[in-house]
């Protein structure tokens, strides 16, 4: 029998390998790492799937801008608490009260609008989306959430609007540029605070205005003339929050809130 003196020679694949288990930690901890971190939007994540394009909108936010009135995010951005991108891809708007409005609106608004013009009554112009209030203004509780909207010359002047109020959806044509004289057409009643309901809001290119909207199984459909003071004028389009609340003090609470699930404008 023969011995061996001293250490006791281990097998090669029993040998430490320091490199290689730290090596090891390392992919497990940056995994960790990733994991926690990753479940957290930065500002290089994509979008989620679904998520609404803002490419080819401009932002319009209760905050005073370098010239007193209501500020302007161009190209439109997430920018809460005025317009949150949410996971699930779609979009919260709040607009309260009190808070700094257009030079010509008394009303404060987080509204997105359209950077592609058109001429109203040439060519097929519509709006798609699916939203749910929330939460509208105490004191009248209504809130704009479409609209064809005055571009060029007329930027200052209301068109085509699409309200929500107390569960009521209805449009208001302006007959006028100057003025307020306008005509209602009711879609839908009984649409209740966090339902979600779809509306299109159309300039069919024929003289007509199409209007829809559809809360479950109940679709309504509605067509107006076009104005003859609007016909050939440059007109957008404007989605979003334009609450036409009272003027209020407290930020926090009253005022609308809306979410998008989808927005969409096409021919």
């Amino acid at each position: 029998m023969i011995q061996r003196s001293g250490a006791v020679e281990r097998p090669s694949w029993r040998r430490p390998r320091p490199l290689l288990l730290a090596a090891v930690l390392l992919v497990l901890v940056g995994g960790g790492l990733w994991v926690v971190f990753g479940s957290h939007r930065g500002p290089n994540r994509p979008a989620a799937p679904g998520a609404i394009a803002l490419n080819g909108w401009k932002l319009t936010i209760p905050v005073a801008g370098d010239n007193g009135n209501a500020d302007i995010i161009e190209p439109a951005a997430s920018t809460p608490p005025w317009m949150t991108a949410k996971d699930d891809g779609s979009l919260e708007f709040w607009a309260p009260t009190a808070g700094a409005t257009t030079k010509t609106s008394q009303h404060p608004r987080s509204e997105l609008n359209s950077l592609n013009n058109f001429t109203a009554g040439d060519g097929v112009h519509s709006l798609h989306a699916s939203v749910s209030v929330a939460q509208v203004p105490s004191g009248t509780g209504d809130i704009i959430i479409g609209q064809i909207h005055g571009a060029g010359d007329i930027i200052s002047v209301p068109f085509v609007m699409l309200h929500y109020k107390n569960g009521v959806i209805r449009v208001v044509v302006k007959q006028v540029q100057k003025g307020s004289t306008g005509q209602t057409y009711q879609l839908l009643t009984g649409v209740p605070l966090g339902a979600r309901f779809d509306y299109t809001i159309t300039d069919s290119g024929n003289g007509n205005l199409d209007f829809s909207a559809t809360y479950g199984a109940d679709t309504r459909q509605a067509t107006a003339p076009l104005p003859d003071a609007f016909n050939g004028a440059t007109v957008r389009f404007q989605a979003g929050d334009y609450q036409l609340g009272d003027s209020g003090s407290d930020i926090d609470s009253d005022g609308g809130r809306v979410t998008f699930y989808t927005l969409t404008e096409g021919t």
